[in-house]
């Protein structure tokens, strides 16, 4: 009793947190994608994916400043049709998934260019290297399913070179793929009920 009337006695005198001015939605990975495509011998093209990922964007129309976006992917689930390629991609030659088990993407600013559309800048980590990254975003509006629940849609594609991020690959197959890679990126982030 003297513990919970002490705990009670803090929480009241605690200063309160201060409000963020937009929600947090977490990303659905149902409705949701990360892809990205490489060019392999200067003329073949390989897409991959990636299926797991998670994070949460915040969008606050009123005052885009206020808005953010946390994106975090497990390298694991990366796909691109080709078993040895995949195990190849979470190897120490390209992202070396076993001491980086993630890439993840912070940002810092949202502001707003045109209707529906924000250029929202953030930083980057990839492996152990972390760089700024800004990026176009369209907003696809809010729609609401029923029996589903509502949603707010984003889109945005970027290209980034792999190199900086330590990348590379073999020294046998690194060099003939592409050191740009597009990556695609659709967001569907669902308003928790």
């Amino acid at each position: 009793m003297m513990i919970a009337a002490l705990f009670l006695t803090w929480l009241l005198q605690a200063p309160a947190a201060p409000a963020r001015a937009a929600s947090e939605w977490p990303i659905d990975k149902a409705h949701s994608r990360v892809t990205f495509t490489v060019t392999k011998w200067g003329f073949a093209e390989v897409e991959g994916r990636f299926y797991d990922f998670g994070g949460a964007i915040a969008l606050d129309q009123q005052h885009p400043d206020r808005s953010h976006v946390d994106w975090r992917v497990r390298i694991a689930s990366v796909e691109t049709g080709a078993t040895n390629r995949d195990k190849s991609l979470q190897g120490s030659d390209y992202f070396d998934a076993a001491r980086f088990p993630e890439m993840r993407f912070v940002s810092e600013r949202v502001r707003p260019i045109g209707e529906r559309r924000f250029e929202v800048s953030g930083r980057m980590t990839i492996r152990d290297a972390t760089h700024p990254l800004t990026v176009t975003v369209t907003y696809g509006g809010t729609h609401s399913v029923p029996g589903e629940g509502t949603y707010a849609v984003f889109q945005t594609e970027f290209t980034i070179d792999r190199y900086d991020y330590g990348v590379v690959g073999g020294s046998m197959l690194g060099p003939a793929i592409s050191r740009d890679v597009h990556v695609k990126l659709i967001a569907a982030a669902r308003a928790e009920s």
